[in-house]
């Protein structure tokens, strides 16, 4: 029985939700580390699922443009119906067939003029292993973070997330080049001129597309985090700390396509600022100490003039080795703010101040139960002094909006999470499934901020396209009253 492209999608919407239940009823029953290979296995499978449908409707749309039936619609979009070309045929083949049916137009002899020669058959032979290749590719990107993970990316992981992302904005173009043709088809009604785009058309375009868009994002994401200055002024900021700055790393992701020689560029770009403070808000890893250990090591570098903070992202969860990462982040320098906060400077004379440094574990960290674990406001701020500011690190900005929600004084959260929504169109989700999506904001007119930052590198896909990978260099002022 051939099933309708509908109830295709209807199938691998229920296989998702499946997915997404069974989840939540082992969650609820096993320890944390079977938590986190549940859901790592719970998102390969969605994965999976989602870049199958998507890879349906590249093969439908593009697997054939080299076909004798796609010369021939070419051909025929072209046709004025008595063999003469027009530009009146330039963007539809029905002109041909609807006149056909009226007289006495041989068909066949069109058909008999486009049979594909042998070299033209080689040429879409050899196009559709190409594209099975492609897809195949694309399928074991993320099987690559169980077996290619090191201290440095392995060109094959960067190969298979390289085309992640172009497979990404193949769909993209084929949606947008699609939709344009339906609102092109619904037009010439109205102006009764055939104007809708053939399937080949719609073909090149997007596969025009994204090329053009995967070689800007492959180039942008090649280069170093720009740096992003942030001035944010603070209430009853002690004089003594006027002109602090602090620089904000986020996101890194080391992994399958992330890794030493990256992290030590970061580490060049934060030291030649000679920031008072460094805080790393998340998601630094995406696999154990034993495989991602010596590609951390660069974070030994690190100079500031009052230390360097870290607070967990939900990736440091799903690794399933929160704890190990936690020595390995103390041992290069790092404190690591578990629901708990310090005061800075650590020492001050009667004259001068302090302020707040508080830092939360991630709010995924509630989900898969990591031991102690958890986002707990009132152990991270809940001794802070109220006269002095208080600046939290919550990596996901659901997290910020619950903090300046709650009856704590916090001046300032520093977030993550989001990286600017990292390539087109992913960019839409993340600006409407966040609060805070990118950048900074003032929360409730109270002179309370959040900034959110892009992120330093990238999550898996080594593009960058509409979005910047930043290191955020944050300087701190006395509010005027």
């Amino acid at each position: 029985m051939a099933y309708s492209t509908s109830k295709k999608l209807l199938i691998g919407l229920g296989i998702i939700c499946a997915v997404v239940c069974g989840q939540i009823i082992i969650l609820s029953q096993s320890s944390f580390q079977t938590k986190a290979i549940v859901m790592r296995a719970n998102f390969v499978v969605i994965m999976e699922t989602v870049i199958f449908l998507f890879s349906f409707l590249i093969w439908r749309t593009t697997a054939y443009i080299f076909d004798a039936s796609y010369l021939h619609e070419s051909f025929a979009s072209n046709s004025n119906g008595n063999g003469d070309l027009t530009s009146a045929g330039l963007f539809g083949r029905g002109q041909l067939r609807k006149k056909s049916k009226n007289s006495d137009i041989d068909l066949s002899t069109f058909d008999r003029r486009e049979t594909a020669s042998s070299s033209t058959l080689s040429i879409s032979f050899l196009w559709k292993l190409i594209l099975l290749f492609y897809l195949g590719v694309c399928h074991v990107s993320y099987f690559t973070n169980l077996f290619l993970i090191s201290k440095d990316p392995h060109w094959f992981s960067m190969l298979t997330y390289a085309c992640l992302g172009s497979f990404i904005q193949l769909n993209t173009g084929l949606l947008m080049f699609k939709s344009l043709s339906y609102i092109l088809k619904l037009s010439s009604r109205h102006i009764h001129i055939n104007c809708q785009l053939t399937r080949k058309k719609v073909a090149v375009f997007s596969l025009v597309y994204m090329l053009c868009a995967s070689s800007l994002g492959l180039y942008k994401a090649s280069q170093p985090p720009v740096v992003s200055n942030v001035e944010i002024s603070i209430h009853n900021l002690p004089k003594n700390l006027e002109g602090l700055s602090i620089v904000q790393l986020s996101d890194i992701h080391l992994g399958p396509t992330v890794g030493f020689v990256k992290l030590e560029k970061i580490v060049e770009i934060v030291n030649g600022i000679k920031p008072d403070i460094v805080v790393l808000t998340g998601d630094l890893v995406d696999s154990s100490v034993q495989r991602l250990g010596g590609a951390a090591t660069p974070l030994g570098s690190v100079r500031s003039k009052y230390g360097n903070f870290f607070a967990t992202g939900n990736h440091e969860y799903y690794t399933g080795d929160v704890d190990n990462w936690f020595q390995v982040i103390s041992s290069l320098g790092f404190t690591v703010l578990h629901n708990s906060h310090v005061v800075i400077p650590s020492q001050v004379s009667e004259t001068e101040g302090q302020i707040c440094l508080a830092g939360t574990d991630d709010v995924q960290a509630d989900k898969i139960g990591y031991g102690d674990h958890k986002f707990d406001l009132g152990s991270a701020v809940g001794s802070c002094s109220q006269e002095r500011p208080v600046i939290l690190l919550a990596h996901q900005p659901a997290a910020a909006k619950i903090a300046l929600d709650s009856k704590y004084r916090i001046d300032l959260v520093l977030s993550g999470h989001t990286h600017g929504g990292q390539i087109f169109p992913m960019i839409i989700g993340a600006y409407l499934l966040n609060p805070f999506y990118a950048g900074l904001y003032e929360y409730g007119g109270k002179g309370r901020y959040v900034y959110v930052s892009q992120g330093t590198q990238y999550w898996g896909i080594p593009m960058r396209i509409a979005t910047s990978m930043e290191v955020t260099r944050i300087v701190l002022h006395a509010s005027i009253p």
